[in-house]
């Protein structure tokens, strides 16, 4: 897995390619959440339109970052979720703990708007 991180106003944006399947690649989106909260930067948007594939290793990342940014006054949205991705987040549930936005832009505006 690979990201890229780009910052829009208070929000870090993480746009995260290839598969959310543990291992390393959950090691580094935990570790720059952990990172951003030590910067201050508690809302952070995961852009998830270059993940191919996710598994319950990949829910398990975003349940413990949305947990670690709430604990800290935050909170983590998604945005560009395919269909393929979608399917375990609404099996799970996890669509009613997260909010998801069809672009990037609508998910860090969000967060302006209390929402």
């Amino acid at each position: 897995m690979k990201m890229k991180e780009i910052k829009k106003g208070d929000v870090l944006v993480l746009k995260l390619e290839g598969e959310l399947m543990g291992g390393e690649g959950s090691q580094i989106v935990q570790d720059r959440i952990y990172k951003a909260i030590e910067e201050n930067t508690i809302d952070v948007v995961l852009d998830m339109g270059g993940i191919k594939w996710m598994n319950s290793a990949g829910l398990g990342i975003i349940m413990a970052s949305i947990t670690t940014l709430r604990g800290s006054g935050g909170d983590l949205k998604l945005a560009n979720v395919n269909k393929r991705v979608l399917r375990p987040i609404e099996i799970t549930k996890l669509d009613r703990v997260i909010e998801m936005f069809k672009a990037v832009d609508q998910a860090v505006e969000s967060f302006a708007s209390g929402g």
